[in-house]
């Protein structure tokens, strides 16, 4: 048996730290794990700026922010591990353990929602949408919910054939189903069988737009977009064609070629809406009555920024910071330092800037949404920071939009981005971000750099780097109204 005395100054030695009278800092950001299984470990720690640091006698580069990273090879069992900052006369040391365990040792646990399976209900129920309502395609989910359909306005009643945890599975048609949140309906008496279509009108109301279907109640939808053509297609659920009028009120539709319809399914009708020019400025379905309407926007008066009214959101802020990096970086101050300099920037252009926030404050994504419709924003951009992977890589930059029609203003931003020489990430569509859900308006998110690597942080700490940021992204906005404009001559 071992002499207790000895295995206990064992391990007090193995998690002790040691500081010179100077105090130079040092502390340990990530990797310092009692048991792992992998054969190799990232150790990143954080100490003064411009200190010498090694990890196992190795030399790591320590990065003007102070952070530092290093790999290290574990054996089977006991590994120990030191790291050592110096700088100056001052030094500062911590050393600890890690045992590294067999993978086959480790037990593997099930994932019991991929095993849950839906519930099938011997007879429906019926319920009806409430505000913020939407469809989703399937019954999985992540940190940003499930892939959303769309969302549909109250009062749509819906047949439930089943149940999955919190999700309500929606019988759309004979051969389409899609999944609800619970919390977004409640009890209904009645549901509408397959109903006929009755006449169109198409009309100009000024701003947009106008394209309204008659029908007898209101049904479920899903809209989608597609730029190659310009065209917006809504599927209506539940509806067969009776729709023996389909009248355009007027020759001088603003944004509108034509429209016409598809019988896609016996009980599934499509109306097909094909626009005059290739960018689209937004759209916006509802009821007005049991009418469902679709109001389409004009492009804006303005062919450049001057005149353009943009929406800008600093992702974050109040009690949610969003990622931290190792040195202490706070996702929600780059946030919104990147956008108060770009708003800068677009205002001497002469755009007018909506802000969803311009201090430390967190609005709830409804409340962004909500400053945005309302301010009826030309296009907007949310603008964060991004986390995740290894410490010692560069993941680089990324553009994000959901619907087909925001692609090509997230590829200008994207572009002008890639030329300050950083790694790209992606340009990643259907990314299902509440902010990048509304059709209302062209919208993106820019991820300008991973604050969880120590090279990418450095770049991020530094106020220069973010004011040539917040430059190119206002670049990108000045090069898609540009293609706007140059579209519009061909």
């Amino acid at each position: 048996m071992k002499n207790p005395i000895i295995t206990l100054a064992a391990v007090l030695l193995a998690t002790q730290t040691a500081f010179s009278s100077d105090e130079l800092s040092l502390r340990i950001y990530s990797g310092k794990r009692d048991t792992v299984t992998v054969e190799k470990q990232t150790i990143v720690g954080v100490t003064d700026p411009g200190a010498s640091a090694t990890i196992n006698g190795t030399n790591v580069k320590v990065y003007k922010t102070g952070s530092f990273g290093g790999e290290v090879s574990l054996q089977p069992g006991e590994n120990d591990i030191t790291v050592t900052v110096k700088k100056g006369n001052a030094t500062a040391t911590e050393s600890f353990n890690i045992f590294r365990k067999e993978k086959n040792d480790v037990a593997v646990r099930p994932n019991s929602l991929d095993n849950e399976k839906t519930m099938n209900y011997d007879s429906p129920i019926y319920v009806k949408t409430t505000q913020g309502a939407y469809l989703q395609f399937g019954n999985g989910d992540d940190r940003l919910g499930g892939s959303k359909m769309g969302f549909l306005v109250p009062d749509i009643n819906l047949k439930i054939d089943g149940e999955k945890g919190e999700l309500y599975r929606v019988r759309l048609s004979q051969n389409r189903f899609a999944y609800i949140p619970k919390e977004y309906t409640e009890p209904s008496t009645s549901w509408t069988p397959v109903v006929n279509t009755g006449s169109w009108n198409i009309t100009n109301q000024g701003t947009f737009d106008r394209v309204s279907v008659s029908l007898p109640t209101k049904l479920a939808y899903q809209y989608r977009t597609d730029i190659d053509p310009s065209m917006i297609t809504i599927d209506i659920f539940g509806a067969t064609d009776n729709s023996n009028w389909i009248t355009q009120r007027t020759l001088n539709l603003g944004i509108i070629d034509y429209v016409t319809y598809e019988q896609t399914e016996g009980d599934v009708y499509r109306v097909i809406i094909k626009l005059k020019e290739k960018y689209q400025w937004g759209f916006s379905i509802g009821y007005n009555g049991s009418a469902l309407t679709i109001d389409v926007r004009h492009r804006p008066s303005s062919q450049g920024l001057k005149g353009l009214k943009i929406g800008l959101d600093a992702g974050h802020g109040g009690e949610y910071p969003g990622a931290i990096s190792p040195s202490g970086l706070k996702e929600k101050d780059l946030n919104l330092d990147i956008v108060l300099k770009l708003r800068d920037m677009l205002e001497k252009a002469g755009a007018t800037v909506v802000l969803t926030r311009d201090s430390d404050t967190g609005p709830s994504m409804t409340e962004r949404k909500r400053i945005l419709k309302e301010a009826n924003v030309d296009l907007s951009l949310s603008i964060h920071n991004n986390s995740g992977g290894g410490a010692l890589t560069s993941p680089g930059t990324a553009a994000l939009y959901k619907h087909t029609f925001d692609r090509p203003l997230a590829v200008a931003i994207a572009s002008r981005i890639l030329e300050m020489d950083v790694p790209f990430y992606g340009l990643v569509g259907n990314f299902n971000f509440s902010l990048n859900g509304p059709t209302d308006y062209p919208n993106m998110l820019v991820e300008g750099l991973f604050m969880s690597s120590l090279q990418e942080e450095e770049l991020l700490a530094d106020p220069d780097f973010r004011t040539k940021m917040a430059r190119q992204i206002f670049l990108g906005l000045e090069d898609y109204m540009k293609e706007v404009k140059n579209s519009l001559k061909k």
